[in-house]
């Protein structure tokens, strides 16, 4: 099969399939639902900046996207599907980069949608004064929009080789919620080996990539945003490529 064909075969695969649908109206649920408090709770002359509005989406929507990414490939695992793909397609590198593509484009364009409506619903929740600065005009939101879309492409590659790597939704599920959620922020948070560890976390790294506040605190970074998504890409093209090796070399 072409790759053109391939990667139609793991769009209509995403399609016809009801995980995606119900993973959207989970992400959704939270990143407005997050949003709709921040705009309520906001206060002060500064206004409610566009990173803050769009907490609920950076922290609970995307790794939603994530777990997503990884069942495109654990529920071929989990069917046993896996290996009708690999009979109609023995390139297992091509399969991998097609589930990769698609999640890729899917999240990034959804996460895109959901930091518009974070915006809108924050701005509408907060009082006037406070949401000037959440305008759909204002350019600072179209970076936002930009930057969160961007990790947003990354992090689906990286869940659909959590999910090759791991086979399995469960254990797909709990690293892409507790690595990010949990884990990052406690090894941040270390009293004493917290500012040594924390410039070198992924998840740190493209926090500060996208601006957006988390339970983070504040690194003397060795490099700049540009520098911090840069690593996050890296570890994601790491964890990819690894991904990749183990597919063609273990059995479907």
């Amino acid at each position: 099969m072409s790759a053109l064909a391939v990667l139609d075969a793991e769009r209509i695969k995403l399609s016809t399939i009801r995980s995606p649908l119900w993973s959207a109206v989970l992400a959704a649920v939270l990143s407005l639902g997050v949003a709709a408090i921040q705009g309520a709770s906001a206060y002060g002359a500064a206004g409610l900046a566009p990173e803050s509005a769009v907490t609920g989406v950076t922290v609970f929507g995307i790794p939603v996207l994530m777990i997503l990414s990884a069942m495109v490939v654990t529920t071929e695992y989990r069917t046993g599907m896996i290996r009708s793909t690999y009979a109609a397609t023995p390139n297992r590198t091509l399969v991998l980069v097609a589930k990769a593509v698609v999640a890729a484009l899917c999240s990034g364009l959804y996460a895109g949608v959901l930091v518009l409506g974070a915006v809108v619903v924050a701005g509408a929740t907060a009082d006037p004064l406070v949401s000037s600065r959440l305008s759909l005009t204002a350019p600072d939101v179209w970076r936002v929009v930009g930057v969160i879309a961007l990790y947003a492409v990354l992090a689906a590659v990286l869940g659909v080789a959590v999910g090759a790597l791991l086979r399995y939704t469960a254990g797909a599920v709990a690293v892409l919620l507790l690595w990010p959620l949990v884990v990052e922020p406690v090894l941040a948070n270390l009293p004493n080996a917290g500012t040594e560890v924390g410039p070198y976390l992924p998840f740190v790294n493209a926090f500060i990539f996208t601006d957006v506040p988390w339970l983070f605190p504040t690194y003397a970074m060795p490099w700049g945003p540009i520098g911090s998504l840069l690593y996050f890409v890296a570890v994601v093209g790491f964890l990819f490529v690894g991904a990749t090796v183990v597919v063609n070399r273990r059995d479907a």
